[in-house]
């Protein structure tokens, strides 16, 4: 038990940060701020857990089944079907809105403008989420003599992800919302919140279905979303890519950039001085999208200080050699 409980700690925290990591990486035209992904992280792994725990623990001791498990097999029928309900219908409930909350706020953050940006800071919710999650479950479990790797595996590697991809759902509306509409419409929230519940409801079921917990069903919706969140965040990267080269496009037209940075941003590049480039070109183009999706004209003019800032630092650098 003892090794367990010291391992409990690196086996929650390590791959929830390795899989952030990764998220990050994937988003090459527009890498999202450190500080705010981990403000989303946080919000995950303190704000909503404690919540969810809270209410959820409220709502079993209303029910009477506080303290209560599916594995009991001498649980009275009656009792059986409430730790169901509070498990598999009522606790996604919670905890969707719990992870969602943080956009109440984050939204009105100039850096949150399109889908990208939702599937990220959505996974960093979630993986927040399952970071604290996971901790309590593998301490809980310690002291059973087996099935803790087992409980490691499929809470790091099916629970994680079923929560990064349920707040990546609501939050990809509502970047979706923003890229379209510039202001989100209240029906991108509801569009959003609903499948993210009923992932997390179908999950929760398939695991609670059983009297040995486990239900494969279970892995394989886990796995059709996954799929079906990277078809999203690939498609959501081909806009990116054709939204960069318009917004860069416009730019050259109107002379602030060489023709020849058009494309810079998707090649690979040879000397840090091209990345340089690359990275304002990107940084510009979104910049540009941003200052569109603006309404007040406090936040109009600072983005059209950052505008004139960033053409005035690609004009500073030395001229890439022609290719």
């Amino acid at each position: 038990m003892g090794l367990k409980v010291l391992l409990a700690f690196p086996c929650a925290v390590i791959p929830m940060l390795l899989f952030l990591y990764v998220v990050r990486r994937l988003d090459k035209y527009d890498p999202e701020p450190l500080w705010l992904m981990t403000f989303h992280f946080l919000w995950g792994a303190i704000i909503a857990v404690s919540g969810a725990a809270l209410l959820n623990g409220q709502i079993q001791n209303w029910f009477g089944v506080s303290g209560m498990s599916l594995s009991n097999t001498a649980l009275a029928a009656d009792k059986r079907v409430l730790l169901v309900i509070s498990m598999a219908f009522l606790g996604p409930i919670i905890e969707e809105l719990l992870k969602a909350s943080v956009f109440g706020i984050s939204v009105g953050i100039r850096e949150f403008n399109n889908v990208t940006d939702g599937i990220v800071y959505g996974s960093a919710v979630g993986f927040g989420f399952a970071t604290a999650e996971n901790l309590v479950y593998f301490i809980q479990n310690a002291a059973a003599d087996e099935g803790w790797v087992q409980l490691v595996i499929y809470r790091t590697f099916f629970t994680a992800i079923m929560h990064a991809i349920s707040s990546s759902v609501f939050a990809a509306f509502l970047g979706f919302g923003r890229w379209r509409y510039g202001d989100i419409p209240t029906r991108m929230v509801f569009y959003g919140i609903v499948p993210a519940i009923l992932l997390h409801m179908g999950w929760n079921y398939f695991m609670t279905s059983t009297s040995s917990g486990v239900n494969y069903m279970g892995f394989v919706l886990v796995l059709i979303a996954f799929s079906a969140m990277c078809y999203a965040f690939s498609r959501s990267m081909k806009y990116e890519h054709i939204s960069i080269r318009e917004e860069l496009a416009a730019e050259a037209k109107a002379g602030n950039i060489p023709d020849s940075y058009i494309d810079l941003p998707f090649r690979n590049h040879e000397t840090a001085e091209e990345y340089l480039i690359a990275l304002i070109c990107s940084q510009l183009a979104f910049e540009r999208i941003t200052n569109r999706q603006l309404r007040t004209p406090h936040q109009i003019e600072r983005s059209n200080k950052v505008l004139l800032a960033l053409r005035q630092k690609l004009k500073s650098l030395p001229p890439l050699p022609s290719s």
